[in-house]
Order: C-alpha cells, then structure tokens, then sequence
C-alpha cells in the first residue's frame, strides 16, 4: 500500500505519517523491550522521537499546503512548539504540552535523563513512569493509523481484495481493545494525553511566508 499512493490517494502530505507508522513501531517495540529490562532511561529517550513523529504526522495530515511538511522532506530542522503546538488553536493540549516537556527533559543531558540504578526496587516507580508513557503514544499512535494513515480507498481496496477475508476488521478491531484495555492502567491525565491527541484539531490561519 505504500508503494500504490495513486490507489489509496495518498500524497506528499501523507509522507510523515507513512514514516511515523513505520518508524514509531520500531521505537515503541524496543523501548518497551528496554523499560522491561530495567533501562527505562534508555526506553524514555526514545519516545521523544515518537511524540515527534505523532504531532507532525497529524498537523501535515490536516495542513497538506503548510511549509512544515516540505521542511520534514528536505531534512530540516522543526521546532515542534512553534511550528505545530503553537498553531492549534483547539482543543487545549495542556497534559500534551506536560508530556512534551517531560520527554525533552529525559532526551537531553538534565538531571532527569538516563538512570544510575539498575536493580528493580529501585526504579521500580520509573519503569511503571515509561510503561505508562508507552501506553499513552500507543494510543495516540492507533489514532494516527485509523483516522489520518488508513483512507478509505485503503480500506476499500483491503476488503475487496485481501486473500483473508475479514482479516483488516478484525486486526484493527483487536488493536482497539488492546488500546481500550491498556489505557484502563494509566491514570486519568496519561488518558487525557490521548484525548487531546484524537480530538479534532481546530489550526490557525496559514501564513504565506
């Protein structure tokens, strides 16, 4: 499907998402794979990336005409607060916005990056910490498959001529619970985290430059 955008009526402002959708499963696998052996500083480092890819998949997704998305393609550099947070103008992304700075604090040489411990009842609070990050962008993340990666000519095109019947249905439906069911462990602003990131996105007027 990648391959046959003129089928699924992808363009170019569909190319971040094809590479969130790619990219952020490698990273969310071997981040869980690090915090699950203890190295949660090393699995927290890798889910700022992630939350990059999220935000600039969905703004280039509402946004096909915006400069961002011809800067992600040449390789430039993107400043997400001021070229994506600061231009949606609703809903409030305020656990979103705590969220991004957590993740650039545990990114960046601070004190909060990486760890010095290793034995679990010692960082056993750190390990549940990136556990529920993870099930934050994973959330977000099966927003960004459904609603903005899967068009419905994608959809169409599955059903219509997948060897296994049924089989995108119920692949997504599975994800769905595996979503709703993780999310039951998260507290109440980890969730918020993914509301703010699936609600639709009021953007400010486009400037010219």
């Amino acid at each position: 499907m990648l391959e046959h955008r003129h089928l699924t009526h992808h363009g170019d402002a569909e190319k971040p998402i094809f590479s969130a959708v790619i990219k952020n499963e490698i990273a969310l696998y071997s981040s869980l794979i690090l915090t699950l052996d203890g190295l949660h500083g090393s699995g927290l480092a890798l889910l700022r990336s992630v939350y990059e890819a999220l935000m600039i998949a969905k703004f280039a997704s509402l946004r096909k005409s915006d400069n961002l998305i011809s800067k992600w393609i040449a390789g430039e550099t993107i400043y997400l607060s001021n070229a994506i947070l600061k231009k949606i103008i609703t809903p409030e992304l305020k656990e979103l916005k705590i969220l991004w700075g957590t993740l650039c604090n545990v990114s960046h040489a601070t004190i909060y990056s990486y760890q010095v411990l290793t034995k679990f009842e010692d960082v056993e609070k750190e390990i549940a910490v990136g556990l529920a990050i993870l099930i934050m962008l994973l959330g977000c993340n099966f927003h960004l498959i459904n609603k903005h990666y899967v068009t419905r000519e994608m959809a169409y095109l599955v059903k219509e001529y997948h060897s296994k019947e049924g089989e995108f249905e119920r692949r997504r439906d599975a994800a769905k619970i595996a979503v709703q069911t993780a999310t039951r462990f998260i507290s109440a602003q980890a969730r918020q985290v993914i509301r703010e990131y699936s609600r639709v996105w009021q953007l400010a007027p486009s400037i010219s430059s």
